[in-house]
């Protein structure tokens, strides 16, 4: 009987102990032809998360002009429990619940996990939707509203329904409004918590209504032109859409509260099956996938450098010999240590994998940092590469493609194929933008250098490229070639321009 009692306390103990500590968290990476989402959660439901935004990519398709090129690289996708987690180097608003991010080292999107994480997971790619399409600048409050209207959005086998009400911004529009002439001219990051929900919920309710109201969709358009062409938001939208825009107030209220609000439900026959891969990531993604996150898609922008790869540097040591720490801390010491420590971190992975893209691409960039003059052969022979490993890889483009004077030197016909189609790859990229309008300019072609700069130059989000595209924009507009390549051999701002952060709350 003694015994038996001890072999229950025993049990009661582990059990009590199993209870006590949870199971770590199981990272996954989902792939499908569009996606790669990474969360630590179950394989089933991380496919229908892949399964829903490739529905959902469709029916952008279908239901607006903007078409994503199907040679872009798919979109990287980090699900977290908590966003802050999203960036393990700074900080985000506790009203954020999911951030797009398209700088010169990365584009991905970020959303937390949940009912409500899927409806910040379809706005955020709506923005990637929007600005991979075209590379066309837009008012933060069609931005907004666009990506609003259709992350309400539901799928079902036999319909799809979208331009649906939003629970939330309904509620928000119960409160006093903005001004609207405040609404149309800001951008996000320039209002106070309080405003940012009066901001989403207006900005819905002012799409809904251009998209669903025939006669409007006339005007948005007009609208839409005019500020892809400098004009100031709210000049354009009292030009093109309402004089006096402060009218909205009631315009909006009657519409939302009348037959007219109206949504849209299609019938369809159940969609074929999507190809979705599902791998599990090594124990080590557990603390080194959001580090590796930072690094992949948002390069060097770390307001404290040396904390931050101390950071790594510890996490890595405890996963000696994991091949993805090594990678992550390859990354650090790169973007923020010691680029010679990266090559030798480098080396034994790209022995083992002597093929892998990334890698290179890394090697390349490594070798750059260490001294660009005597290692430039070998790097672009390991850039070249990489692309032809990834023939989309336009982050390989961009590091080749800086290993020659473009600003000011010749550019032949092959560089120029190259920046061409790094371009089309990523439009949306500021860094790359600028490449392209450079080479325009070098072959006298500014009136197409000026149209290709107009997205960075009017960008509603504030990249600190934009003073120095319009710059550009007007030396081009101006046909001064001299102004043009002067500002060119002055260069940006010496300080690395922060990716463009859309959030949604």
């Amino acid at each position: 009987m003694a015994e038996l009692f001890a072999m229950r306390a025993i049990l009661l103990l582990f059990w009590l102990l199993s209870m006590a500590a949870p199971a770590a968290a199981e990272w996954r990476v989902a792939e499908s032809a569009h996606f790669r989402v990474y969360a630590n959660m179950n394989a089933e439901a991380l496919r229908g998360r892949v399964e829903l935004l490739e529905d959902y990519r469709n029916l952008l398709e279908m239901f607006t002009t903007a078409k994503v090129d199907e040679l872009a690289p798919k979109l990287d996708i980090y699900l977290v429990d908590r966003i802050e987690k999203a960036v393990p180097f700074g900080t985000v608003p506790p009203t954020v619940a999911g951030f797009y991010n398209a700088g010169d080292s990365g584009i991905a999107a970020y959303a937390v996990k949940g009912d409500f994480g899927q409806k910040v997971l379809l706005h955020e790619y709506a923005h990637h939707h929007m600005f991979a399409s075209t590379g066309q600048s837009y008012p933060t409050w069609y931005a907004e509203g666009f990506a609003e209207y259709f992350m309400t959005a539901t799928f079902a086998p036999n319909r799809v329904e979208f331009g649906l009400l939003d629970p939330g911004r309904v509620y928000s529009l119960q409160q006093p409004w903005l001004a609207w002439d405040k609404l149309i001219e800001s951008a996000t990051g320039e209002l106070r918590s309080q405003e940012r929900y009066m901001f989403y919920a207006q900005s819905w309710l002012l799409t809904h209504y251009m998209f669903r109201v025939p006669e409007m969709r006339e005007k948005l358009t007009a609208h839409l032109k005019a500020i892809a062409g400098g004009s100031g938001s709210l000049a354009a939208f009292k030009a093109h859409i309402l004089p006096e825009p402060r009218q909205l107030n009631s315009i909006l209220k009657n519409y939302s509260s009348g037959r007219s609000f109206t949504y849209s439900r299609l019938a369809r026959t159940a969609p074929a099956p999507v190809a979705v891969k599902v791998q599990d990531l090594p124990e080590s993604a557990d603390a080194m996938m959001m580090y590796y996150a930072a690094f992949d898609n948002r390069g060097s922008a770390v307001t404290d450098r040396s904390k931050a790869l101390a950071a790594v540097q510890a996490a890595a040591k405890r996963y000696d010999g994991d091949a993805f720490a090594a990678r992550t801390l390859a990354m650090a010491e790169l973007y923020l240590g010691d680029p010679a420590r990266a090559v030798t971190v480098l080396r034994p992975l790209l022995a083992k994998s002597p093929a892998d893209p990334e890698l290179m691409r890394l090697q390349a960039s490594a070798l750059l940092a260490i001294d660009a003059a005597a290692n430039r052969r070998e790097a672009r022979r390991l850039l070249v590469q990489a692309v032809k490993a990834a023939p989309n890889d336009w982050r390989a483009m961009h590091v080749y493609v800086h290993t020659h004077n473009i600003e000011t030197g010749t550019v032949d016909d092959n560089l120029f194929a190259v920046v061409q189609l790094m371009w089309s790859l990523a439009p949306q990229v500021p860094g790359i933008v600028l490449d392209m309008a450079s080479v325009l300019a070098g072959r006298g072609r500014l009136a197409e250098a000026a149209k290709v700069l107009e997205p960075v130059a009017f960008d509603p989000h504030g990249s600190r490229y934009a003073s120095f595209a319009r710059l550009l924009r007007d030396a081009a507009l101006a046909g001064d070639a001299k102004a043009y390549q002067q500002l060119l051999t002055e260069g940006p701002p010496k300080t690395p321009p922060p990716e463009t952060v859309i959030p949604a709350p």
